[in-house]
Formats: C-alpha cells, sequence, structure tokens
C-alpha cells in the first residue's frame, strides 16, 4: 500500500469525529478520499460484506469492496467503465466533492460474490468532511433490497393477480348466463386459472432462488423435447412472430431442470417478442458454444448502451411503470444461481439482441 494512503488511512481512523460517525451510522458507511479509495469503513461493513482482513479493503474503491460486476471494465478500474456512468453511489460522491454539499441517490449494483451472481439496490448519502486539511466524503449506503422487492411484488405480481382475478370473475358470470357456451367460457376459464397458477409458481420460485433455498429437479431431456414444449405453451400471435430452428439430430441429451428452463427460455421469448420493431421476426436456436449446450433467443432489434448495462438489474427497466423489471433478473437469477448456467446477451446493428443461457456439462 502507498505511503501516502496509508497515511490518509491513520489519520482518518485516528480522528475522534470521524470514529464517532462510523460507528453511529446504522447502515454501510465508508470514508473516501479524494481518488475514491476507501480509508475507513464502520463495523456493519466489515462484517456484512467484507468478510475479510479489515485491512484489505484499504484503498479499494467502493464497487471493488462490494465485488460489483463490473469493477474492472473500464482504463481506470471502479468509476471508470461505461456501466459505471448511471452508478448512484459515483454520481453521489462525485456531486459532493464537487459542490462540497451532501448529495443523495438511489444505487442498484450487480455483485459477484463467491461465485453467486446477485442484485442489490442502496440508498446513498454522500457528506463532505474535513479532515486534518484533507477534504474527504462520508458515503452511506443503506440496503432498500428488500423494499425494491416488496415494490416489484405489489406493482407486478399482485397488478397481475388482480387482473387475473377480474377476468375469471367475468367469465364466470358469462358462464352463469343463458345461452352461453358452457364448454367453451370453461376452456377459457380453465386456461386463466392455469395462468395464474404459473404466475404464482414462478414468484415462489424466484423468492427461494434469492434465499438459495430453491432445489432444481434434474432429469434427462433434449433441446428438440425442450424447444417443442416452450412452442406448444405460446399462443399462435406469439408463434407467427418467432421462427423455432429444429436441433440437429446428434444434439446432446441434457440433465436439468426442464419445467425452470421452460420459464427461462419463455421469459426470453417473451421480451425478444416485446422489444421487436413492427414486422420483425424473433429466433430461438440451440448450438454448442465452446462445448457448452447453449440456448440462444434472438431479435432484430439494437439495445442501447444504457439499458444494456443495466438489464439484468432489478429495480431497471425500460418500461414506464415503477417497478417493472424482473424478467431479465429472473432469468439471471434462476439461470445462474439454480441451474449453475451463464445468462447473457450480445447486441448490435447488424446481429440484433441475442440472449443465451449457457448450461453446464457438454
Amino acid at each position: 500500500m502507498p505511503l501516502e494512503l496509508r497515511d490518509q488511512a491513520t489519520f482518518c481512523l485516528d480522528d475522534p469525529l470521524v470514529h464517532a460517525m462510523l460507528e453511529a451510522v446504522d447502515s454501510y458507511a465508508v470514508v473516501l478520499n479524494a481518488q475514491r479509495q476507501i480509508l475507513a469503513a464502520n463495523p456493519l461493513l466489515l462484517e456484512g460484506i467484507v468478510k475479510e482482513n479489515p485491512g484489505d479493503f484499504l484503498g479499494l474503491r467502493v464497487g471493488e469492496a462490494f465485488h460489483c460486476v463490473h469493477r474492472a471494465e473500464g482504463p481506470d478500474g471502479c468509476g471508470s467503465s461505461r456501466a459505471c456512468l448511471g452508478c448512484g453511489a459515483l454520481l453521489a460522491v462525485l456531486a459532493a466533492q464537487d459542490s462540497q454539499q451532501p448529495s443523495s441517490g438511489e444505487c442498484l449494483l450487480s455483485l459477484q460474490r463467491e461465485g453467486r451472481w446477485e442484485a442489490r439496490e442502496f440508498s446513498v448519502r454522500a457528506r463532505p468532511l474535513v479532515v486534518a486539511g484533507h477534504r474527504l466524503v462520508l458515503l452511506t449506503l443503506k440496503d432498500i433490497s428488500a423494499q425494491k422487492r416488496r415494490e416489484s411484488l405489489e406493482h407486478i405480481f399482485i397488478h397481475d393477480l388482480v387482473n387475473s382475478l377480474h377476468g375469471l370473475q367475468g367469465w364466470t358470470e358469462m358462464l352463469q348466463g343463458s345461452g352461453s357456451d358452457a364448454t367453451a367460457i370453461a376452456a377459457r376459464i380453465l386456461e386463466m386459472t392455469d395462468c395464474l397458477t404459473e404466475e404464482v409458481e414462478s414468484q415462489r420460485r424466484l423468492l427461494l432462488a434469492e434465499r438459495n433455498e430453491l432445489v432444481p429437479d434434474l432429469r434427462e431431456t433434449t433441446p428438440g423435447k425442450l424447444i417443442e414444449d416452450l412452442s406448444g405453451s405460446l399462443d399462435a400471435e406469439s408463434l407467427a412472430r418467432l421462427i423455432c430452428l429444429t436441433p440437429a439430430p446428434d444434439a446432446p441429451t441434457l440433465r436439468t431442470d426442464p419445467a425452470l428452463l421452460n420459464r427461462i427460455l419463455t421469459n426470453m421469448v417473451r421480451n425478444a417478442l416485446e422489444a421487436m420493431p413492427v414486422g420483425g421476426q424473433a429466433r430461438l436456436w440451440f448450438e454448442l458454444r465452446s462445448g457448452q449446450p447453449t440456448f440462444v433467443v434472438q431479435n432484430p432489434g439494437y439495445m442501447p448502451p444504457e439499458v444494456a448495462d443495466r438489464v439484468f438489474q432489478r429495480s431497471f427497466s425500460t418500461k414506464a411503470a415503477r417497478g417493472r423489471g424482473l424478467g431479465t433478473y429472473g432469468m439471471k437469477v434462476l439461470g445462474e444461481t439454480v441451474l449453475g448456467g451463464k445468462v447473457g446477451f450480445t447486441t448490435g446493428w447488424e446481429e440484433g439482441t441475442r440472449f443465451f443461457i449457457m448450461l453446464p456439462g457438454g
């Protein structure tokens, strides 16, 4: 560690005011120097995030200490990548340094810790400090992930649940009317009930996956069977806009959770259809990518950088309704945490946007 950085950390830790503030804060807190390097952290952060030798975090930037997935993408490390342009923590710190006034915001972080991908949301506040003639910043990060999860449930799941119940009520009232085609209406009610059951089960699976408690039901299946089952679950309008390529006859047998993988692929297809330009067609196919079984869903649309950098964050979405954004987030959690694969995407003007899930094995 450079001598200057060690000296900064020493006078910072020896200052009684800094020590008192760090002890009093009931959220994660760090003191940063002008280069946004950590000089000190409160016990809550050391116990909840670092979990290593307390001295190991000195000199790190916040994204490095938290294991942000973008921490090494830029030319100058954390804070210098394209994705960092939308980081609420970075923006708050820069604003506080520039104005010497408190600044606050929200920070959505995608973390990779101990081989596990997770999304976390924080309410951040940066406050300027002057210690021994040095201009520093006290940054606090309050974990609001549970609040954001609750908002998502309220704005997506409960909203869809109410809509489904209203639909069921309407069809049931029709069934009571004279002259109605009871068989057709009963079939429609059964279809809506199945959709409602699947939505409830999807939310249950996602909650279990977030707690690392969802155990996959591993079975042998084939890529052709998976694509066939997915096609059978889509409505006629969606099928008309989707080209499903038949896997090669020698495609390998897969050992996975077919129901869970079907859910992930269905989300990929639905997202592709929603994002697709008018008149376009999406494509679904299976391939071996570096020897790994991989499913790919492509749509001809291009994803702009400000969307691409945040597409897997739980609370981010291009949709106007607040609280949306569980689709891609759910694919990432279920595909990587539960199935042990890799979920990602590429996007470009010529090839369009391709979401993929690469499964273990092969």
